[in-house]
C-alpha cells in the first residue's frame, strides 16, 4: 500500500499543476501534461518551505497536506480566470492518459528494479537518507543540519524537502520514501523529456510527423534513462574472456582486462580471462568503474545514479532542469517583445523566478547554466523583432525582476548556506583522450552529427559564413581567456605540455561541435525555423564539454581538481544531448523515410551507437540486483530488522518516541585501541563513509558530529571549521572514553546532548571497559539485545524550609 499511496499523491501533485501548467505551456501539444509533475512539486515544495520559515506551518504531516491544499486552491484560481482552461482540457485528454500511463509504467518498473536493492547503507545514501529525515523531522525551519546540532544544514536540500512532500503526505517511513522518492523522479523525469522531444519535433515535422515525433519522445526517455557508456561492451567481452587486448589497448580500456596490463585506479584486480559464470559481468560493482573512465573525474550519467540509487542533489534535479529548459522553449516560442512592460502581470515573471531560482536551492550547479539558456531565449524573441541593442536592453529589462524573484524567495535557504567555490581556474592537467570521450558521451553525441546534416540545408551559403563567422566566438573567447589567465599565471607551457595530443584532439572536437551548433543555432534562429531550440540545447551540451576542458571549479577536492566540474557539467550535457539528439535523429529519419533524402540516412549509425550505450543497462542491471533473486522490499531498512534486529528496534523506538529536537551521542567515527604502554589513541581517524551518524540519518536526530569530510565540503575548510568539527569529535569520543565517570553527564550537557547509543558501531570503535563504565551513570531508556540506549538523568528539585 506504501507504494499505491506515494504514486498516488504524486498523480495528485502533478494534476493539480495542470491548470498552471495550461497557461505557461498551452502551445505544447500536450500543453505541458509531461511537465506538472516537478511544477507542481516545486510549487507545494516552496509554499511549505517558506511558509515554515514563517512559522505558519506546523511541523508533521499536517503541514504539508494544508501546502498541497494551497496548491490547489491556487491552480482553482488559474483555472477559472483562463477563459480557455476548459477547451484546453478537452484536447489534451488523451495527452493526459499517455502521460499518466508513462508516468506510471516508469515508476512501477523502477520501484520493481528497486525492490531487489533496497538498502540505504553504503556510498553516500546515509547522507542522503539525512537529509530526507531533516527536511521532514526538524523542529525549526530552516531545518537544522543532523549532523552538526545547533547549526542549520548548509546545502542545497531543496529535492529532499520536495521528496519529504511526497513522503509525508502518503504516510510512508522515509527509509520507504527515500526509494519511492528515487522511482518518482525517474518517472518523473521519463515524462517531462518524452514531453519536450515530442513538442520539438511536432514542431519541426508538422502533423504530418506525428508518428515520428513520438518516437523522438521513446528515444529521448530511452537516452536518458536507459542508455550509459559504450564501454560496457568492452566489460562484457572481457568478463568473458573475449578480450583483444590491441583493441582494448586501442581505446585505453585494458585496464579492465587485468591490472597487470595497466595499472590504474579501478583496474580488474585478477587474471585475465573468463571471470564471470553469467551472460552478464557479474564482478561486483563492475560498472561503478565505468564512471571512472577518465583518470581524475568524475563522468556519470543519470542511468549510472539510478542503478547506483544515491538520492543525490543532481539527481533529484533532472526533472526540474527539464521544467527549466520547457521554460525557456515556451519564451521562445511567444510572438510578442519582452520588457519590463510584460510584467504588467506579474505572475509569469513570479513563475519564472520560483523555477528559476529553484535551481539553487536544488542543485546549485544548474543554475547558471538554465538560466543562460532562458535569457538566450528571451534575447532570440527579441531579436526577431527589432535590432540586437534595443533586443539586448529589452531583455535585461525582462530578466530583471525575476532574477529577484529567484533571490528574494529562497533568502532563507542563502542566509544559511556557505559555498565552497573558491573561485573558477585554467584546468593545466592531461585533456580528456577522444576514445574515453566517445565511450563515455557517443551515444548522446552522435546525434549532434546528424542534426547538422540537415540543419544547414535552407540557409544560402553567404549567410552560412556570416553566421560561421559570428558563432566562432563562442569557442574562441573561452580559449582566449584561458590562455591570457595560464599566461598571467606562468603556466601556459605547463598547460600546453600537460594536456597532451590526445587531450588537445578532444578539445578541438568539442570546440567544432560547439561551433557547429552555435552556427545552427543563429541560422535556425534568423529564419525562424522550430527546430531552433534543438540547435541550442545542443549548443549549450557542447560548450559545457568544451568549457570542463578548459576550466574548473576550485573545491575541497584540491588533489583532483576537476572532479567535481567535469562531474556536474556533463551531467547537465547529458541531459541536453538527450533531448536534442534524440529529436534530431528522429526528424533525419522522418526526411529519410518521406523524402529519401541522403541526410537522414546519417541517423542510422546514430542509432546504432545509441543501441550500443543501451546494453550497459542490459549488462548493468542484474549486476545490481543479483539477476533479480533473492528477496525483495521496499523498505530501506529492512536490511537491518535482519541482519542487526537490536538496532532497528532501537531505531524505530528512538523515532517514535524521542523528541525531534532531542540531540544524541553517537559513535564519533573514530576507532580507539589501547596501546601497548596502556593508553588510549586513535588507530583509524576516518569518518566518512562509515557507520558514524547512523542513528541520526535514519531518524533525523541531531548528532554533535557525523561525517568530518561531509561537513567541510558543505561549510568550507577554513581552520575555525576544522577545529570546531575536531572539537566536537573529542568531545563525543571523551563522553565514551571517560576515566572519570563523573564527567559523562557534564560532557553531555555540554554536547547539548539527552541521549546516548551503545550499539554495534560503538563497541567496535570504544574499547569495552570503558563503555561499561556507562552503567549506573545513565538511566537506560530502551534495551534490545546488545544494544541499549542511555537516557541523561533528570535533575531532582529538592525543596528544602
Amino acid at each position: 500500500m506504501s507504494v499505491i499511496a506515494f504514486w498516488a499523491v504524486a498523480m495528485l501533485v502533478g494534476g493539480l499543476a495542470l491548470p498552471i501548467a495550461f497557461v505557461l505551456f498551452r502551445r505544447m501539444p500536450d500543453a505541458g501534461a509531461g511537465l506538472a509533475f516537478p511544477l507542481g512539486l516545486v510549487l507545494v515544495g516552496y509554499g511549505y518551505f517558506i511558509l515554515r520559515v514563517a512559522t505558519v506551518l506546523p511541523q508533521g504531516r499536517g503541514g504539508y497536506l494544508v501546502a498541497i491544499a494551497l496548491l490547489a486552491l491556487v491552480s482553482c484560481a488559474v483555472a477559472g480566470r483562463d477563459r480557455r482552461f476548459a477547451s484546453t482540457f478537452r484536447r489534451s485528454v488523451p495527452a493526459l492518459l499517455t502521460v499518466s500511463g508513462l508516468f506510471g509504467m516508469l515508476f512501477f518498473a523502477f520501484t520493481a528494479f528497486r525492490s531487489f536493492t533496497p538498502e540505504i547503507g553504503g556510498t553516500e545514501q546515509p547522507m542522503d537518507l539525512m537529509y530526507l529525515n531533516a527536511t521532514l523531522q526538524s523542529p525549526d525551519y530552516p531545518p537544522t543540519d543532523p549532523w552538526l546540532a545547533g547549526e542549520e544544514a548548509s546545502y542545497y536540500y531543496f529535492g529532499y524537502l520536495q521528496i519529504g512532500v511526497l513522503t509525508a503526505a502518503a504516510n510512508v517511513p522515509t527509509s520507504v520514501g527515500y526509494n519511492l522518492g528515487l522511482a518518482y523522479t525517474f518517472a518523473a523525469a521519463g515524462t517531462a523529456i518524452a514531453s519536450l522531444a515530442y513538442a520539438m519535433a511536432r514542431r519541426i515535422l508538422g502533423s504530418r510527423g506525428q508518428r515520428w515525433a513520438v518516437w523522438a519522445g521513446g528515444l529521448a526517455v530511452a537516452l536518458l534513462l536507459f542508455t550509459g557508456s559504450l564501454a560496457a561492451i568492452f566489460e562484457w567481452g572481457a568478463a568473458h574472456g573475449e578480450a583483444n587486448a590491441a583493441a582494448y589497448r586501442a581505446f585505453d580500456m585494458d585496464w579492465r582486462i587485468s591490472c597487470d596490463l595497466d595499472e590504474r585506479e579501478y583496474c580488474y584486480d585478477g587474471p585475465a580471462g573468463d571471470r564471470t559464470d553469467a551472460w552478464y559481468p557479474t564482478e561486483f560493482f563492475w560498472w561503478f568503474s565505468l564512471t571512472r573512465i577518465v583518470p581524475g573525474t568524475i563522468s556519470e550519467f543519470p542511468l549510472f545514479s539510478f542503478i547506483l540509487g544515491d538520492l543525490h542533489p543532481h539527481v533529484m534535479a533532472i526533472p526540474l532542469v527539464l521544467l527549466a529548459v520547457g521554460l525557456a522553449m515556451a519564451v521562445w516560442q511567444g510572438r510578442s517583445r519582452l520588457s519590463l512592460g510584460s510584467h504588467r502581470r506579474p505572475w509569469f515573471g513570479l513563475l519564472l523566478g520560483l523555477v528559476f531560482g529553484a535551481l539553487a536551492f536544488q542543485n546549485a550547479w544548474d543554475v547558471i547554466t538554465f538560466s543562460g539558456l532562458l535569457a538566450l531565449a528571451v534575447l532570440a524573441r527579441n531579436a526577431r523583432t527589432g535590432g540586437l541593442r534595443r533586443a539586448l536592453r529589452d531583455s535585461a529589462l525582462f530578466l530583471g525582476p525575476p532574477a529577484l524573484v529567484g533571490i528574494a524567495a529562497y533568502l532563507p535557504w542563502y542566509a544559511g548556506f556557505s559555498s565552497q567555490a573558491e573561485g573558477i581556474f585554467p584546468y593545466i592537467g592531461a585533456g580528456s583522450l577522444p576514445t574515453h570521450a566517445f565511450l563515455h558521451f557517443g551515444p548522446v553525441l552522435v546525434g549532434t552529427a546528424v542534426l547538422f546534416a540537415w540543419a544547414f540545408k535552407a540557409t544560402d551559403r553567404r549567410a552560412l559564413a556570416d553566421f560561421a563567422t559570428i558563432s566562432l566566438w563562442a569557442p574562441l573567447v573561452p580559449f582566449f581567456v584561458w590562455l591570457l589567465v595560464t599566461t598571467g599565471r606562468g603556466e601556459l607551457q605547463d598547460a600546453i605540455d600537460g594536456r597532451g595530443g590526445g587531450g588537445w584532439v578532444t578539445l578541438a572536437v568539442f570546440a567544432a561541435g560547439a561551433w557547429a551548433a552555435a552556427t545552427a543555432t543563429l541560422s535556425l534562429t534568423a529564419g525562424r525555423r522550430a527546430a531552433a531550440p534543438v540547435a541550442a540545447v545542443a549548443a549549450a551540451a557542447l560548450l559545457l564539454l568544451y568549457g570542463s576542458e578548459l576550466f574548473y571549479v576550485g573545491d575541497v577536492f584540491d588533489s583532483v581538481p576537476r572532479l567535481n566540474t567535469v562531474f556536474k557539467l556533463s551531467y547537465q550535457a547529458w541531459i541536453l544531448l538527450s533531448l536534442g539528439g534524440a529529436v534530431a535523429i528522429a526528424v533525419a529519419l522522418e526526411g529519410a523515410a518521406r523524402r529519401r533524402a541522403w541526410s537522414g540516412w546519417l541517423a542510422v549509425p546514430a542509432v546504432l551507437v545509441a543501441a550500443g550505450g543501451m546494453l550497459f543497462a542490459l549488462f548493468a542491471i542484474p549486476n545490481r540486483t543479483d539477476g533479480f533473486e533473492g528477496e525483495t522490499a521496499i523498505d530501506g531498512l529492512a536490511y537491518l530488522a535482519r541482519t542487526d534486529p537490536g538496532e532497528y528496534a532501537l531505531t524505530r523506538w528512538m523515532s517514535e518516541n524521542v523528541d525531534p529536537g532531542d540531540v544524541i551521542i553517537e559513535a564519533s567515527g573514530r576507532t580507539w585501541r589501547r596501546g601497548q604502554d596502556g593508553r588510549l589513541a586513535v588507530t583509524d581517524a576516518g569518518s566518512d563513509y562509515t557507520d558514524s551518524g547512523r542513528i541520526s540519518a535514519r531518524t533525523g536526530l541531531a548528532t554533535p558530529i557525523g561525517w568530518y569530510f561531509h561537513e567541510v565540503q558543505w561549510r568550507g575548510q577554513s581552520a575555525a571549521n576544522r577545529a570546531e568539527f575536531t572539537r566536537r569529535q573529542d568531545l563525543v569520543d571523551g563522553i565514551y572514553l571517560a576515566e572519570d565517570v563523573s564527567a559523562v553527564a557534564a560532557k553531555m550537557r555540554e554536547a547539548g546532548a539527552r541521549y546516548l547509543v551503545v550499539g554495534r558501531a560503538e563497541q567496535t570503535r570504544y574499547p569495552t571497559e570503558t563503555l561499561e563504565r556507562l552503567d549506573g551513570v545513565l538511566d537506560v531508556a530502551f534495551e534490545s539485545g546488545n544494544v541499549r540506549l542511555y537516557r541523561l538523568p533528570e535533575r531532582e528539585v529538592v525543596t528544602t524550609s
